[in-house]
């Protein structure tokens, strides 16, 4: 029998639009931002996951939608740029199912290179998107997917980089 030692963290994000706006998590004074996210639990599927990790870092009440698109790091060929640890996220569009006001989160992500930069969730504008830090870098795909319900399907070499 085959027996796979390698393990790989399954994760989910949101994709959560509000009139011109998008749902991301801050970190820092706005170092950087990444779409609200985080590991599959057992007893959920990666749709559960994306709607508690919505209310867990935002207290926004959401559903999931449509599978937008999935990422993929591997450490050893992405020079261990982010870690050691293998995962893949799954990235579903929700919807909001009642108001937009934001709340911080109990126990905000932290970022492991410097402690000090705990995530914040806010609203960005979209037309804000090319000018920051969006880890992963998938700025001009998620603006376009705003303005024409449509996620460019590509393969993402790097897009951590």
């Amino acid at each position: 029998m085959f027996e796979n030692s390698y393990k790989i963290r399954v994760s989910a994000r949101a994709i959560v639009f509000y009139e011109d706006n998008v749902l991301l998590n801050c970190f820092g004074d706005g170092l950087y931002y990444n779409i609200p996210g985080g590991g599959v639990e057992e007893g959920e599927n990666a749709r559960m996951a994306a709607v508690r990790e919505v209310r867990e870092e935002t207290d926004l009440p959401v559903e999931a939608g449509e599978f937008v698109f999935s990422l993929e790091y591997e450490p050893v060929t992405a020079n261990y740029a982010y870690g050691d640890g293998h995962h893949i996220s799954f990235v579903f569009r929700c919807r909001l199912l009642g108001g937009h006001t934001l709340s911080a989160p109990e126990l905000p992500d932290v970022d492991p290179e410097n402690p000090a930069n705990v995530s914040r969730p806010v609203w960005l504008p979209i037309a804000r998107l090319p000018e920051i830090e969006l880890m992963p870098h998938v700025n001009e795909n998620l603006a376009a997917y705003f303005k024409t319900g449509v996620f460019r399907p590509v393969f993402f070499e790097d897009p951590y980089k």
